[in-house]
């Protein structure tokens, strides 16, 4: 394992930690502040921060090609529809059990491989099956609300899965880094801000959020946006995304454990053993995933 590849692994295990304690940050931040809002103050966070950094030189702007424009869009709209469900789905279910359900993405990889027409190991496929299982056992209806929460955070790890895959097909086409998270940033701002000024929407600015609110913007603007969509994209040169959707395996645990310290959450028995179930397919997966492996976009070499 050369320098970088080991650079990349231990950076976005400190991301994932970042992202296991929004979970906890955002359930506070809900009681004064709309999903929406809250989504569309974290990215304009980062976007303002990244630009101001980065991106005030009309030369950082030149070579700017029709296909990095389409990929910066195409994984921000991704990415604007995995934090909305997500974070909608957080007013439903427990921050802990939402870190669980979000890490299911790692499983979801290979079900992509599958729709590209490659082949994924038959320990992937094992790995889907027992994830659904565990998945089961985290969907016990003890209310209505909690079914929908559920399925909003599952859909959040589906456009996660998906938004993975495309970014690590546009890191092989060596994009400018910081331009294209700049794009992906952006992108999701003016959809959270569009969704947000619609007619009963929950506006811009809430005027009544309290402290807790606006330090959860800051800390997600900065630390889980832009700093964490940064290193997503620079690691997805050297790494596959199952590798990093693996190392992405660790959020549900930083997750559990915040939101056990921090707000004293504590699941059922039937629901931590669900979660277990979840992070065992996560290893599992990695267990199955070879070194090396070509990328989603790569042809399917046949078979001799």
């Amino acid at each position: 394992m050369d320098y970088r590849h080991r650079s990349a692994r231990i950076a976005l295990l400190g991301v994932t930690a970042i992202w296991g304690v929004t979970f906890s940050l955002n359930q506070v931040a809900l009681h004064s502040i709309g999903a929406v809002t809250l989504t569309f103050l974290r990215f304009l966070v980062a976007s303002v921060l990244l630009c101001v950094v980065f991106g005030l030189r009309r030369s950082f702007w030149r070579g700017l090609g029709r296909g990095e424009l389409t990929g910066g869009l195409v994984t921000g709209a991704l990415l604007f529809g995995a934090y909305l469900t997500q974070t909608e789905g957080q007013r439903y279910i427990s921050a802990s059990l939402a870190g669980f359900l979000t890490g299911l993405s790692v499983v979801l990889v290979p079900i992509i491989f599958l729709a590209l027409g490659r082949r994924p190991a038959k320990l992937q496929l094992a790995a889907t099956i027992i994830a659904v299982f565990g998945l089961y056992l985290l969907a016990s209806p003890q209310a209505h609300g909690r079914l929908l929460g559920v399925a909003l955070v599952v859909g959040c790890a589906i456009l996660f899965a998906l938004q993975l895959v495309v970014v690590e097909h546009y890191s092989n086409t060596m994009v400018a880094i910081i331009r294209f998270t700049i794009l992906q940033m952006a992108t999701v701002t003016v959809l959270a801000g569009v969704v947000a000024l619609r007619p009963g929407g929950s506006g811009l600015i809430p005027l009544h959020a309290s402290s807790e609110a606006w330090a959860t913007v800051v800390i997600n603007g900065i630390g889980a946006s832009a700093l964490g969509f940064l290193i997503q994209t620079w690691s997805l040169r050297w790494l596959s995304s199952i590798e990093v959707s693996v190392l992405y395996s660790f959020e549900p645990v930083f997750a559990a454990v915040i939101a056990f310290v921090a707000l004293h959450q504590s699941e059922s028995i039937r629901v931590s053993i669900g979660g277990m179930v979840v992070v065992a397919a996560m290893v599992l997966v990695s267990i199955a995933t070879p070194s090396g492996k070509p990328g989603l976009f790569d042809p399917q070499e046949s078979s001799t």
